[in-house]
């Protein structure tokens, strides 16, 4: 019954609109297992005993993203140290999973919108509570600021798009041209074989599989766009909702 749906293409569909879904379902459970692994083993620790690699990495990791928080947001907000960890570890994650082949998720605007919508609502949170009207005031006298507003909506939400997309763009059009390249060698179009449904073609043609020029240069540049660059936009995106928060609680407007 499951191969005929998907020999019969009923889930293409769906799988071609949602190619993150995967990466997002998978991003979650490898977050989870790393916290409930870490839960586990920091409950049965014996103090009489020195800490395990895993521990003194991941304490060290706590420990860094708490000063950080404490340092932009104040020691009295140092509870916010869990949301600005998954924010970083979700990047990260999802960046790592797609060196297995898989889309990563900050590819999808809805996800980045999400992400970016959160911190937005964390600005007029903190603006508020901390400003109380006078959070309001900068409207009645810039009118323009009602525009403005929106912003650090925008802008986080197309930074971390804008670059992870860039990178999986630039990596296609490689993979493409590489592709094609060695099959101009053997005076056949690389793709068009692998894409054939003929199974004595792909049988004829099997060296096409075996490019040379892909091995050697893009796990180099995947290290970049996808590992690299994914740590880069995770620090930058955890950051930057720190510092709209920070800027809203004392009353500063604008990106720094």
């Amino acid at each position: 019954m499951v191969s005929y749906l998907v020999k019969d293409g009923l889930f293409d569909g769906w799988l071609s609109l949602t190619p993150q879904l995967f990466s997002i379902f998978l991003t979650f459970i490898i977050i989870c297992t790393f916290c409930i692994v870490y839960n586990v083993k920091i409950r049965n620790h014996d103090d009489s005993k020195e800490l395990s690699g895993f521990l003194v990495i991941t304490e060290l990791f706590i420990s860094k993203v708490e000063g950080v928080v404490i340092s932009i947001m104040g020691k009295e907000h140092r509870k916010l140290t869990p949301y600005i960890m998954y924010i970083f570890m979700y990047i990260v994650i999802s960046s790592v999973v797609a060196l297995l082949g898989f889309e990563p998720l900050t590819t999808s605007y809805t996800t980045t919108l999400s992400m970016a919508l959160f911190t937005f609502i964390g600005i007029y949170y903190y603006g508020i509570r901390y400003q109380k009207a006078a959070f309001f005031v900068k409207y009645l006298k810039n009118p323009i600021e009602l525009i403005g507003q929106f912003v650090p909506l925008i802008s986080l939400s197309f930074r971390l798009f804008g670059n992870m997309v860039g990178g999986s763009v630039i990596l296609a059009l490689l993979y493409t041209a590489l592709i094609n390249l060695e099959g101009g060698f053997g005076g056949i179009d690389s793709v068009s074989v692998g894409m054939s449904v003929d199974w004595l073609t792909q049988y004829k043609y099997w060296w096409t599989g075996f490019n040379i020029f892909t091995i050697l240069l893009m796990p180099w540049l995947h290290l970049y766009f996808d590992l690299f660059d994914g740590v880069i936009q995770s620090i930058v995106f955890s950051m930057l909702t720190l510092s709209y928060w920070s800027s809203a609680m004392h009353g500063e407007s604008g990106e720094d």
